[in-house]
Parts: structure tokens; sequence; C-alpha cells
């Protein structure tokens, strides 16, 4: 195995999970890497919401992606809350943005599909 200078080694474990299912906090925890409290954080700024009318939070698992981003926000760009939360605001709205522009680059006709000429 090559090292690319980096003589530390890190071990990076997944767990799949499908995009209907619900988790407890205990889960949501567990599955992302993080603290409960970081997560009543990341609630309290409105980044994710737990499912309406439960005695405790059960989040959707398509948090769980977003709660990942948060935690690479915040330990590579040093963000706080507030800052995370803009951060992957402003993310959702570039991906808006694209999913339209494909959209609508898919109602034009085929010439104008190809962009300028050059």
């Amino acid at each position: 195995m090559a090292q690319t200078g980096n003589t530390s080694s890190e071990t990076l474990t997944c767990e799949i999970v499908a995009s209907h299912t619900t988790l407890t906090l205990g889960q949501l925890c567990r599955s992302a890497g993080v603290h409960a409290e970081w997560i009543t954080l990341l609630v309290e700024e409105g980044v994710i919401e737990p499912e309406p009318r439960q005695t405790q939070w059960i989040f959707s698992s398509v948090h769980l992606p977003r709660v990942h981003s948060a935690a690479r926000l915040q330990r590579d760009l040093g963000l706080d809350m507030s800052g995370i939360a803009l951060a992957l605001e402003l993310m959702d709205e570039i991906s808006d943005l694209r999913r339209r522009i494909d959209a609508l680059e898919e109602r034009l006709p085929p010439a104008a599909q190809k962009g300028p000429a050059t």
C-alpha cells in the first residue's frame, strides 16, 4: 500500500442505512460519530428536525448525510453552529439551482444544449 506522506493511519467506518429508515437520537449519534449535545445544537439551529409527534427524538435517515456534512464543516473549517447552518443552507440552494438548471437544459432543443461554439 502506498503512503502519501501521512504517517498516521485512519480507519473509515460506514454504516449503510436505508433512506426510509428512522433513527433514534442514540443511533444518529453513533452513526455520525457525534455527541447527543451536538445533535441538540443542530436541532436548535434548525439544521435538522426530529420527526413530529414523538415522545422521544426520532430522525429520518435522510438527516445522516447532513449531520456528517455539518461535522466536516466544523472539523475542517472550524465553523460554529451559525456558520454550519448558513453553509448548509447555501449548499442546499446551490444543489437546488443545479437541479433547476439541469431541468431547463433538458427542455432545450438538442442544438442549444451543446453550449457556445468555440
